[in-house]
């Protein structure tokens, strides 16, 4: 028994590492071409754009796992029918529950597993991404600064005529209306400069000009000028960044999800919860997508014959039982008791799935109810 399980084992667990690892390089390099972005018009480091894209591995892996065990299993459990494995270990005694408890071993540690990275890990991962990202996005880069167009920052427009370095300019033209939030208007005014270089002082931008003009009228509407050959001009008043940001439900861990806050939006509220009941339920989809893989392609007679028509059947049983899911927690912001429907739902379906996998007087029941089907 013991060769048997482990054979079983083995094969599942390399089919499934295999097409975990495909799909969530896959995933990943796709989200992370969304991002490019970032480096192009931000000024940003390789180290620092990897650094940012690695904390959405967590979160796909969690959502690739559980169609890769529906896949996966189905690949494994097919080939052993077309191999006649499985009729042969059906003929030396083994029961369906024997032959489907490596499978479920695997499917019970991959479901702990994603409840440790849902409750744990991902909230802490997805608020590093985020803030990353918003202080990515919202930091002042010579990237903003782009040649041949007026590149407006707030209350200031600078026109650049060409773009020597990424830092170094040439032709250069600021005008700055002084407006100010919150502040008192001052005069506007105008620079022109035939070139500058934009540099980081003691953790502030500076635009250092050279060989230039500033003209503002005075209070009698008077154009003042001033010619100079190097002048400072300071560019933190204008790329300032916005430290505080409001937290994403899948931001909050678990604890924060189930507060309940009197002067929050109860809409809100309900979102929170739908995201908590989420992080709990979906891990299990792996032990039903298995059980559902056992009752179907081990219970059930093996047959070369309709091994295809039956993996199609599963994957499209499997896709209706997770949007199924996915819909009565997303119907939370509308009806509270949708989560309990949705926990009845899996729990009814994990212990009727079981039961009928241990105990073989269900099983003649459900090989008739196949076979009606035309499974």
């Amino acid at each position: 028994m013991f060769i048997t399980s482990s054979y079983i084992f083995k094969r599942l667990c390399t089919i499934i590492g295999i097409l975990v690892s495909i799909l969530v390089i896959l995933l990943w390099l796709t989200q992370s071409l969304r991002f490019i972005e970032v480096i192009v018009h931000h000024d940003v480091s390789l180290q620092s754009y990897f650094s940012l894209i690695i904390y959405l591995l967590p979160d796909m892996f969690v959502k690739v796992v559980p169609m890769c065990i529906l896949i996966g299993s189905l690949i494994a459990f097919g080939k052993m029918t077309l191999d006649n494995e499985l009729q042969v270990m059906q003929t030396l005694g083994k029961s369906p529950w024997q032959i489907s408890s490596p499978g479920l071993i695997l499917a019970s540690l991959l479901t702990v597993a994603l409840l440790f990275l849902n409750i744990f890990t991902i909230p802490s991962a997805y608020k590093a991404f985020r803030t990353q990202e918003f202080q990515l996005r919202n930091q002042f880069s010579s990237s903003i600064v782009r040649e041949g167009s007026f590149n407006v920052i707030k209350s200031l427009t600078i026109f650049v005529e060409k773009r020597l370095t990424p830092k170094e300019f040439q032709g250069i033209f600021i005008y700055d209306t002084g407006e100010r939030s919150g502040q008192k208007q001052k005069r506007a005014y105008s620079i022109f400069a035939k070139d500058g270089i934009l540099k980081k002082i003691d953790n502030s931008y500076v635009l250092i000009l050279h060989n230039g003009i500033r003209q503002e009228k005075d209070t009698k509407n008077v154009i003042q000028s001033f010619e100079f050959s190097e002048l400072i001009y300071n560019l933190d008043e204008f790329t300032t960044i916005v430290n505080s940001r409001s937290l994403k439900p899948y931001e909050k861990d678990i604890r924060e999800l189930f507060q309940i806050n009197d002067g929050e939006n109860i809409k809100l509220q309900a979102r929170m919860a739908a995201e908590a009941h989420q992080r709990i339920l979906l891990p299990f989809l792996c032990i039903i997508n298995m059980l559902m893989v056992a009752l179907v392609m081990v219970v059930n007679r093996p047959s070369r014959r309709l091994r295809r028509k039956r993996m199609v059947f599963l994957i499209l049983g499997g896709i209706l039982f997770q949007w199924f899911t996915l819909n009565l927690l997303q119907l939370q912001t509308r009806f509270h008791f949708s989560s309990v429907l949705a926990y009845l739902f899996i729990i009814s379906f994990l212990s009727l799935a079981i039961a009928t996998l241990r105990f073989g007087k269900f099983h003649c029941y459900l090989q008739k109810l196949f076979e009606k089907c035309g499974i």
